[in-house]
């Protein structure tokens, strides 16, 4: 909590609010006769709260571009990790609805599950039902402890030396005339978004799990390989899998339920919905409720026809699924829906006369780090030879002066760097 208020000051009151009245909210359905009430008060209370803090100033905006008069813009200064712990607030009391988990009595337990350190600001998401145990027995193991130091160092080398380098490279790149980007610069810009948007919400995630670790606290996994899926659907299964997994117990579940009698149709439409409000979640702005809307789409279409032919294309199934994934990227990547499709307009247009090369942004670092990236986004496979006794503690040793040769680079690279934050914090 001193952590949360150096960072946002008064607004810490908000995340206590939030803690206290999810305990509050679940002894209520636990304690009374209107337990629907009470679950419908919870959930829209939180949501308000999103849309006040997240939504409140681009939904007025809309309003006025619309000529709606009588209304002034107004600016709010967004709560960091709000996004994350209203979403496990909502989780913990419809799971005590559902009865998935139990009614916790102690409110401390429920505060620390909501203010949990490590994960607060950027996820992973968790579950009550994930933490609850850990939070009432947890003992100092040293060798989770050292895990947890290697996966932090590995989390921080990921941003620092991978993804902010690669961030230098696309700002450039957006920052330049449209007219001036070719189709070849268009290309290069966005897959290096596409590399350095993974390094830094995975390196986030790295560090998240690996301070975990180091108090005491295992947290599940967030990312696997994404990027070799072979359909939209597995992406999903492999991108961001916390936030998937709460979308479809609390978003796409209840959907399809009531949208059975739609059969095919109906889950296609739910998917559709769901990943819209995915993208909505993520930020406010059309740029976004597209960029989770095409998700959407594509998710359907594989429910309904595109599947079946998807599983028989092996290697052009996963062209397709990085096609989809890295041209969607551009509506994040941008500011403004006219600027995203000015950007498509060139990836997928002839170079203009005045269009610059790639040879104008692209030097041997930046070269180097697009193929390690690419690289480190694939699974290597495990050398059976490396697993024998005598040179099992010779690869220990290399792999601990690795450990410290890309942490001493990762904090050379901070002290020269300006403030240079997560991109998921802003979501």
């Amino acid at each position: 909590m001193v952590f949360y208020a150096w960072g946002e000051g008064r607004l810490l009151i908000l995340l206590l609010a939030i803690g206290i009245s999810a305990w509050g909210f679940s002894y209520l359905i636990v304690r009374t006769r209107f337990k629907k009430l009470v679950i419908y008060v919870a959930v829209i209370a939180y949501i308000m709260v999103l849309v006040y803090y997240k939504y409140l100033g681009f939904i007025i905006s809309n309003f006025i571009f619309a000529g709606l008069g009588g209304l002034s813009k107004l600016t709010f200064v967004m709560p960091i990790g709000v996004s994350f712990f209203s979403f496990q607030a909502i989780s913990y009391v419809l799971d005590v609805y559902r009865k998935n988990e139990n009614y916790e009595r102690n409110p401390v337990y429920v505060m620390l599950y909501i203010t949990m350190f490590p994960q607060l600001i950027s996820g992973p998401l968790v579950r009550y039902s994930q933490m609850a145990q850990q939070l009432k027995s947890r003992s100092f193991d040293f060798e989770r402890f050292t895990e947890g130091i290697r996966r932090f160092i590995i989390g921080l080398a990921k941003k620092v030396l991978i993804a902010n380098p690669l961030g230098l490279l696309v700002a450039e790149i957006m920052k330049t005339e449209i007219h001036l980007v070719g189709p070849s610069v268009a290309w290069v810009g966005i897959i290096a978004f596409t590399l350095q948007l993974y390094f830094d919400f995975s390196g986030y995630t790295d560090m998240a799990i690996g301070v975990g670790k180091m108090i005491g606290f295992e947290l599940p996994e967030n990312f696997n390989y994404p990027y070799i899926s072979r359909s939209i659907t597995e992406f999903w299964r492999r991108w961001h899998m916390t936030l998937s997994g709460w979308l479809r117990d609390y978003v796409f579940m209840p959907l399809s339920l009531n949208m059975r009698r739609w059969r095919r149709a109906g889950v296609s439409l739910s998917l559709l919905i769901t990943f819209t409000l995915c993208g909505i979640w993520h930020s406010p702005g059309w740029n976004f409720l597209i960029w989770g809307a095409v998700h959407g789409l594509f998710l359907g279409a594989e429910q309904l026809f595109l599947g079946k032919y998807l599983s028989k294309l092996k290697a052009l199934s996963i062209f397709y699924t990085l096609l989809i994934v890295t041209t969607s990227f551009v509506f994040v990547c941008v500011k403004d829906t006219h600027q995203a499709l000015s950007y498509l307009a060139v990836m997928l247009s002839p170079a203009g006369i005045k269009a610059l090369g790639p040879e104008a942004f692209l030097g041997n670092q930046h070269i180097a780090l697009i193929i390690l990236g690419i690289v480190l986004c694939i699974p290597l496979p495990e050398i059976t030879i490396f697993k024998k006794k005598n040179l099992l503690y010779a690869m220990q040793v290399v792999g601990l002066f690795f450990l410290m040769i890309i942490f001493l680079l990762s904090a050379m690279a901070i002290t020269s760097e300006t403030y240079n934050p997560f991109l998921y914090f802003k979501f």
